[in-house]
C-alpha cells in the first residue's frame, strides 16, 4: 500500500497556563481496501459488545444473555459453553471488560470496573482465579498490563491522560495530555480527551487513540511520547474552546483490537448523528506507528475481532431484522 507522508504539521495549541508546540504527522492515504461481510449463521444474534480469539476459542460478550460471556469454537463457530452471571459473587460480574492486550493464549482476562477485580478464565476447563486490585487502581478504565506495570486511565480526571503503576500500586509516572488543546469550562477535559489504550510488551509500546480528536499517540513503555499521528480523512478543525459532548461532535477512533503483530483501530470520521451514513475504516498499525493498511467495511461495524491465522475480521454488525447484533465474517 502506498502511503504519502506529508511534512510535519506544527500545531500551536494553547493550554490554560502556557503555550506548547506539538508536532503531529498527518498521513494521506491513497488506497483504501474495500471488504464485504457475510453473516455467520452458526452464531445467533445477541447483544454483543466485544470479543476476542484465544487459541481455538472465540469469546463473545453478550449483555442481554443470562450469562455475559459465550465461548464458541473458532473453527466450527458452534457454542461450547457460557459463564458470568450478573452479581457480586466470585464468578459473577457487575461491569466486566475483556483485556484484549493480554497475551496468554489459553485464558481470558477480565477486568470488572465496579468490583475492581481481575479474573482469569482458563478456557479449556472453565476454571478461574481472581485477584482484587489495590484500592489505588479503582475508578479506572482502559486497564492494561505491560509486563509488571499497570497502564490505566482515571475516570473523570482532568489533569492526566493515563498512569503507569508498578505491581505494588505505586505510581511510576503520570502521562499528561499532549498536545494541550484548550478546553472551556463548559466541558470537561477528560471528555474532550476521551481515549482508548492498548499495550504490547514485546515492542515496549503503548498506543492511545482519541475518540473525539483526530489524533493517535504512540508511547514507549516508559511513557515517553514517540509519535503523534492524524489522518486527512476528515476536516477536523474543531474549536476546543467551545467543546461539549454532543451528537454533532466528530467521532474518530472508537474501538481497538491488538495482536502481537499489529494494532487495529476502528475509525469513523463522522458525527454521532451521521455515524451510519458511511461505513467505518479499519486502520492497521505496527506497534512503532507505521500505518500498514486501511480497510473499509461495507456496513457499520460496532466492534471487530481479528483472526490473523485465517485472514478474517469478525465484526459485530446491527441486524436488519431486529435490534440485536449479528457477527459477520470479512475476509482480507
Amino acid at each position: 500500500m502506498k502511503l504519502i507522508y506529508l511534512p510535519f504539521i506544527v500545531f500551536a495549541v494553547l493550554s490554560c497556563k502556557n503555550q506548547q508546540i506539538t508536532q503531529i504527522e498527518k498521513l494521506h492515504i491513497d488506497n483504501i481496501i474495500q471488504i464485504k461481510g457475510e453473516t455467520i449463521s452458526q452464531i445467533p444474534a445477541g447483544c454483543y459488545t466485544a470479543g476476542i480469539i484465544k487459541d481455538t476459542f472465540l469469546c463473545l460478550q453478550n449483555t442481554c444473555s443470562e450469562k455475559q460471556f459465550q465461548i464458541f469454537s473458532n473453527n466450527s463457530k458452534n457454542m461450547l459453553y457460557e459463564f458470568g452471571a450478573t452479581g457480586r459473587g466470585p464468578n459473577e460480574y457487575q461491569f466486566p471488560l475483556i483485556i484484549k492486550s493480554d497475551t496468554n493464549t489459553s485464558s481470558l482476562l477480565i477486568h470488572d470496573l465496579v468490583q475492581n477485580r481481575l479474573t482469569r478464565i482458563y478456557l479449556k476447563n472453565d476454571s478461574s482465579i481472581y485477584t482484587t486490585l489495590a484500592p489505588e487502581l479503582a475508578n479506572s478504565q482502559n486497564l492494561n498490563i505491560l509486563d509488571s506495570t499497570f497502564v490505566l486511565s482515571p475516570i473523570g480526571e482532568d489533569n492526566v491522560l493515563f498512569y503507569l503503576y508498578d505491581k505494588h500500586a505505586k505510581i511510576i509516572k503520570k502521562i499528561d495530555y499532549e498536545p494541550q488543546f484548550y478546553v472551556s469550562r463548559r466541558g470537561n477535559k477528560s471528555d474532550a480527551y476521551s481515549h482508548i489504550i492498548s499495550v504490547n510488551s514485546q515492542h515496549n509500546s503503548i498506543i492511545a487513540a482519541f475518540k473525539y480528536i483526530n489524533l493517535i499517540n504512540f508511547y514507549h513503555s516508559d511513557g515517553s511520547l514517540q509519535k503523534s499521528l492524524s489522518l486527512d480523512l476528515v476536516n477536523d478543525e474543531v474549536d476546543y474552546s467551545e467543546f461539549q459532548l454532543s451528537e454533532d461532535m466528530l467521532v474518530t477512533s472508537y474501538q481497538i483490537y491488538s495482536t502481537s503483530n499489529f494494532c487495529y483501530l476502528l475509525w469513523s470520521g463522522l458525527s454521532t448523528n451521521n455515524g451510519y451514513d458511511r461505513p467505518p475504516y479499519l486502520l492497521v498499525f505496527t506497534w512503532n506507528g507505521i500505518l500498514e493498511k486501511v480497510y473499509q467495511f461495507d456496513s457499520f461495524v460496532n466492534f471487530i475481532i481479528v483472526d490473523e491465522a485465517n485472514r478474517q475480521f469478525l465484526g459485530g454488525v446491527d441486524s436488519p431484522k431486529s435490534e440485536l447484533v449479528e457477527i459477520k465474517r470479512f475476509n482480507y
